[in-house]
């Protein structure tokens, strides 16, 4: 994600073989500790932020600098496709070319990037669901442990509970390549490619079928839950959790400036919504590290997001 500024209220199916990648410890899919068990209901599983800092380390630490057709970004693709697989999702790998040009004023080579497909088990594409995403590239100089290791791992939390306890809306987890501007002149540029390569990639039943999609992007550092969004009723049905959570949160249709992958469904006429944190000062530079990352805006995020998908029905 671009720096954005103040807000403005005015406003896959081409396979590939999986990047090799070394085993990294999975998050058990045995519930997080809650209350004691009741006899007269199940325990419910519980969002775990300290499972969403460990894989933010591991980004930060094994996949660093990974800018969507460098080396790093296939190792992070690696990891991220493993730790599905280990939870049981069926995993495919979406690539699509991306432009050379400029990444945060930085130049870069054309090259290949590619998405991460998991859907779950019995998964049929002709029925209703739901997509819940967030870009894995970083532009060329940051650790990117922010923008945009958060939402990664966020999204891997919450594809744990949803093996846990089925969501009453089947929803396919994507983390997207290139999501990060890539300028080919003063007046041209791209970005977002890999949310538009997956939606490209969808048969027509299936796109028909795409009830919604849920944006996590930059989503490690800040004070509330900022829900983001034009169509449909997410962004509200997300608010109404957050204030019932007792969740410091605010709606916007959009911000100034500001892009994520949320925008290409948003562009479709599919229902969508960006969970986000608010901008912070390290955003594209060398400080984005594991300094920045705040256990508690996970907690905050990873609550709305989860009840969202505990309860949404569309």
């Amino acid at each position: 994600m671009r720096r954005v500024g103040a807000v403005s209220l005015l406003v896959l199916a081409a396979c590939t073989s999986a990047p090799v990648a070394k085993p990294s410890p999975t998050p058990s899919l045995t519930p997080s500790p809650t209350a004691s068990p009741s006899t007269s209901a199940p325990t419910l599983p519980v969002f775990s932020a300290s499972n969403v800092v460990r894989s933010i380390r591991e980004l930060v630490t094994r996949a660093p600098y990974r800018e969507a057709a460098s080396a790093a970004y296939r190792v992070a693709v690696g990891i991220v496709g493993s730790r599905f697989k280990a939870l049981g999702y069926t995993v495919r790998y979406l690539p699509f070319p991306v432009p050379a040009g400029k990444v945060n004023l930085i130049p870069v080579r054309a090259g290949t990037s590619q998405d991460v497909v998991a859907t779950p088990p019995g998964y049929d594409p002709r029925k209703p669901h739901l997509v819940v995403g967030g870009h894995l590239d970083t532009v060329p100089n940051t650790p990117g442990a922010n923008d945009d290791a958060s939402g990664p791992a966020v999204i891997l939390e919450l594809a744990r509970l949803a093996r846990l306890s089925p969501t009453r809306t089947p929803v396919v987890f994507v983390a997207f390549g290139a999501e990060e501007r890539r300028r080919q002149s003063p007046t041209r540029s791209e970005y977002a490619l890999g949310s538009k390569a997956y939606l490209d990639s969808l048969a027509p039943p299936e796109r028909r079928s795409l009830k919604g999609m849920i944006n996590i992007d930059m989503v490690g550092a800040g004070p509330d839950v900022q829900i983001i969004g034009t169509t449909g009723s997410i962004v509200a049905t997300m608010f109404t959790i957050a204030r019932r959570l007792h969740v410091p949160a605010e709606t916007h249709a959009t911000i100034s400036q500001g892009f994520s992958d949320h925008i290409t469904f948003q562009a479709a006429g599919i229902p969508a919504a960006w969970l986000w944190a608010g901008d912070n000062p390290t955003l594209h530079t060398p400080r984005d590290t594991m300094r920045v990352i705040q256990e508690a805006e996970l907690a905050r995020i990873g609550a709305v997001a989860w009840e969202t998908l505990r309860t949404l029905s569309l």
